[in-house]
């Protein structure tokens, strides 16, 4: 099933808007790279292309996108530059949990425009106090922290109307924090992801995320609630998820593109002019059929967002699809970087760059194959895996 774009005018403005991006990333990247951080000059282009405020329901006058113009968004900045794809979708999709906050403080949020970070592995203290909660903990890997001005961390709390203790986050001002500059990462580089530390800051009742609730209805609980909201309409963690494979396809089809580039310009020792090798001519093949695959793919889990609209939904399916999208496009980075030989291994040759990316995508939590793989094997089984997505 093809998915079709809603609003091919406003397609055609955030594809437009994503290159911008892309595009000024590129002539950054070696400089990222050893900085280990976008410059400000590229959070800038992505604030003032309004890029953080797409993702939020339409009281507060943005453009409601669908699910293809989001996706698409993110691959053609990954086409570019996959940390400055990262960052453009986190600073985006992060509105999302933004938006099943009470109004008051999601209007603030919202209002005060800044860019929001989160990493919501539940390892955080929070101890009850008067009027609310302290929270502390030292959190790794949050991406983008140096240019944002909120920020999600994740916590164990148990509840009244609840039996067991369940997973929350608690949404905090950055500058209530503390950010140790120390990522140094294989790829992704540019992503900024520092460590946080929360030390006894105080939270009101109203700052804290309950997922469980999102899971059980993917619509807030205010009854006038924006019925075009994309995770209002579908299950949140493939939604807020599927950045990840889509940034990954846009990496991969630029490393295809310099593959075949290169390829064709490259003559080795004994004279034989490479793109007349059959060894390359079946390298290509076997990644641009990977490569179809990994889209059909992508299409197919846009597909399903569209038509699991509350309910239950096979979370275990949506893994291993985005998994297995990225495990492709990870083969196409290794591989094509392989068979070009030892010019591509060369720092700041763009394969070089963006097959480092491309591993870094797979190790994040939400992307490992084998996990993925694994729970949707004993899904398929009947067996309970508690993935959700």
């Amino acid at each position: 099933m093809a998915v079709l774009v809603e609003n091919k005018l406003l397609f055609n403005e955030i594809i437009e808007k994503a290159k911008r991006i892309g595009e000024a990333a590129e002539l950054e990247a070696l400089q990222a790279d050893q900085n280990a951080t976008i410059s400000e000059n590229i959070a800038n282009i992505i604030r003032n292309e309004n890029i953080h405020r797409l993702i939020l329901p339409k009281e507060y006058g943005y453009p409601q996108l669908d699910w293809r113009t989001f996706v698409d968004m993110v691959s053609t900045v990954g086409y570019y530059n996959l940390s400055a794809a990262w960052l453009t979708y986190f600073f985006s999709v992060h509105n999302a949990w933004v938006s099943y906050l009470p109004k008051p403080l999601r209007d603030e949020i919202v209002n005060q425009g800044g860019f929001v970070a989160d990493v919501f592995a539940p390892i955080g203290q929070v101890e009850k106090c008067e009027g609310g909660y302290y929270v502390s903990g030292k959190y790794n890997f949050v991406s983008g922290i140096n240019y944002c001005d909120w920020v999600g961390v994740g916590a164990m709390m148990k509840f009244d109307d609840s039996e067991k203790p369940e997973r929350v986050g608690i949404c905090l001002k950055v500058s209530d924090l503390e950010v140790v500059k120390n990522w140094d990462s294989l790829g992704l580089r540019g992503s900024g992801s520092n460590t946080l530390i929360v030390d006894k800051v105080f939270v009101k009742p109203e700052s804290i995320l309950r997922f469980s609730k999102i899971i059980e209805c993917s619509q807030p609980p205010e009854k006038d609630f924006d019925q075009d909201y994309l995770y209002y309409n579908t299950p949140f963690y493939p939604g807020f998820y599927v950045g990840f494979a889509a940034m990954a396809v846009g990496g991969a089809e630029r490393v295809l593109q310099e593959f075949e580039k290169h390829t064709a310009g490259r003559i080795r020792f004994s004279g034989v002019v490479e793109k007349e090798s059959p060894t390359s001519q079946r390298v290509l093949a076997e990644l641009s059929i990977e490569m179809e695959s990994a889209k059909a793919l992508l299409n197919q889990y846009i597909v399903m967002m569209e038509q699991d609209k509350g309910g239950p939904y096979e979370g275990a399916r949506y893994k291993a699809i985005r998994a297995t999208i990225i495990d492709k496009c990870v083969n196409i980075g290794v591989k094509s970087l392989l068979t070009l030989g030892g010019h591509a291994l060369l720092k700041g040759h763009p394969v070089e760059l963006f097959a480092r990316d491309l591993i870094a995508i797979a190790t994040h939590i939400t992307s490992l194959y084998e996990d993925g793989i694994y729970g949707y094997g004993r899904h398929l089984f009947g067996i309970k895996t508690g993935i959700q997505g």
